[in-house]
């Protein structure tokens, strides 16, 4: 996630940020939250493409077995590879922990961003909770309401994403089946005002569609098309 720095940016937190200073981890990688995926022996397989396309890329996220501590805290390592025509084009581990109130934050990632022939490109998008002033998020909130507003990071100038949820028990069906109860969020990266996502999560799954949006025009979708038991 993010963009390049800038300089002058407005380095003070906004106040809708959650404080981590405020919460408790006694099981950080005891991760229960139902909307939360995938379990540490399972594959998730996306794929995503523009509307009306085959889609083109291939996503795959697992848990690694190492674990990283971040701001003293004991993360998982949530390993997010996505492939664009067979090529691995970037490779993402998020550092995720659960708190005592049953919040998931996102305490930073490591990028590694490939060109289209899978040959190195650079490492942006990049940061670490309490390093150079970045601050961490939720990955996901543990109680979600309709309406309920939350930072999922906090890097001035190169990572403000945030998000909200818009709806509660709704109802989804994919190419695997039909789901009932999920989460919808819509989430914004600041630095790409023209743009939006809808995410869907299912309970005891995890995140199962995303459409993006430009200019309020849907312009691509990926969807969750296997679940693999490692």
């Amino acid at each position: 996630m993010g963009c390049s720095k800038e300089e002058n940016v407005n380095t003070t937190p906004p106040d809708a940020l959650p404080d981590i200073n405020a919460a408790t981890f006694s099981e950080p990688t005891n991760i229960t939250i139902p909307y939360y995926g995938p379990a540490a022996n399972q594959t998730y397989i996306y794929v995503a493409g523009e509307v009306g396309k085959a889609p083109e890329e291939e996503v795959r996220i697992n848990r690694k077995v190492a674990t990283k501590v971040v701001m003293g805290i004991e993360c998982i390592i949530h390993r997010d590879i996505v492939y664009l025509n067979g090529i691995v084009i970037e490779d993402t581990d998020d550092w995720l922990a659960q708190d005592d109130d049953g919040n998931l934050w996102y305490l930073g990632e490591f990028v590694i961003n490939n060109k289209n022939n899978g040959q190195f490109a650079n490492n942006d998008g990049s940061w670490e909770a309490g390093v150079d002033g970045a601050l961490p998020g939720y990955w996901f909130p543990g109680n979600p309401t309709v309406g309920q507003f939350y930072y999922q990071e906090w890097y001035a100038g190169e990572a403000e994403d945030y998000a909200e949820v818009v709806a509660v028990n709704e109802t989804v069906t994919i190419g695997m089946g039909t789901y009932t109860d999920c989460i919808k969020t819509k989430d914004i990266n600041p630095s790409e005002p023209d743009e939006y996502e809808f995410k869907y999560y299912a309970p005891g799954i995890g995140m199962i569609k995303e459409e993006l949006y430009e200019d309020d025009v849907l312009t691509e979708i990926g969807e969750l098309v296997e679940i693999i038991e490692n």
